[in-house]
Formats: structure tokens, C-alpha cells, sequence
């Protein structure tokens, strides 16, 4: 299945803290907000995560929570940015001899996990 795109949604609880918390994340305001309850962020060139209030999607039911993955060259200077963005981090963790992890959670306990990996 080609796709061009992809695009993550994040269920949230309270839209104001949660897109203040991504936006540290990222480390920029939202990139589109296509309405007033949508924030959006295009972190790659074909990549964009969507943080809604969780009531406003018709198949959040109840809380389940969500994953994403964000694969990155320099797991160090990411988690650096984070501390300083007031964000806290874990120390990364070894997952194998060439790929390290980073997991965090946003306000709603969807996990958030930075990628290192030596063969990409």
C-alpha cells in the first residue's frame, strides 16, 4: 500500500495544556490549526501530528491512548532541547547495540518515543 503521507492524531483531555506541552515539545507553535480545536505539527516532510480534544473524535471511545514513534539522527541534542524546554526526559536507553530509545508522555499518558537508530 503506497501512501504520501502521514499523519498521526493524538486524543487529548485538555486541548490548551496538551497543545502547550506538544508545542514544547517541538519546540515551535503548531505549523496549522485548522480550527480552533486542532493543532497541527508537520515534523517531516511527509509526516504531521494532529493533537484534538479527544470528545471531538467520533472513535476515541474510551481512553485508550496513543504511540508515536519519531525517528531521529542525534537522540542526545533532542533530549537537550527537551530539558530545556521543560520537558523531562529519561536518560536513552540501549534497545540493542545500534538502536537507542527515549520514551516520555505527554499530559494524558500518550507516549511519545525518540529514535536513534546507527543504520539509518
Amino acid at each position: 500500500m503506497p501512501a504520501r503521507q502521514v499523519l498521526a492524531t493524538v486524543a487529548v483531555s485538555d486541548f490548551a495544556a496538551s497543545s502547550a506541552w506538544y508545542a514544547r515539545l517541538f519546540g515551535r507553535v503548531p505549523d496549522n490549526g485548522p480550527n480552533a480545536s486542532c493543532a497541527e505539527w508537520q515534523i517531516a516532510r511527509c509526516t504531521r501530528i494532529q493533537v484534538l480534544p479527544r470528545n471531538e473524535l467520533a472513535d476515541a471511545g474510551p481512553r485508550t491512548g496513543a504511540s508515536l514513534g519519531i525517528i531521529v539522527d542525534d537522540l542526545d541534542e533532542i533530549l537537550l532541547g527537551l530539558q530545556g524546554r521543560q520537558i523531562d526526559a529519561p536518560p536513552p536507553q540501549l534497545a540493542t547495540h545500534y538502536v537507542r530509545f527515549a520514551p516520555i508522555c505527554d499530559p494524558d499518558g500518550n507516549l511519545v518515543t525518540f529514535v536513534e537508530s546507527a543504520t539509518t
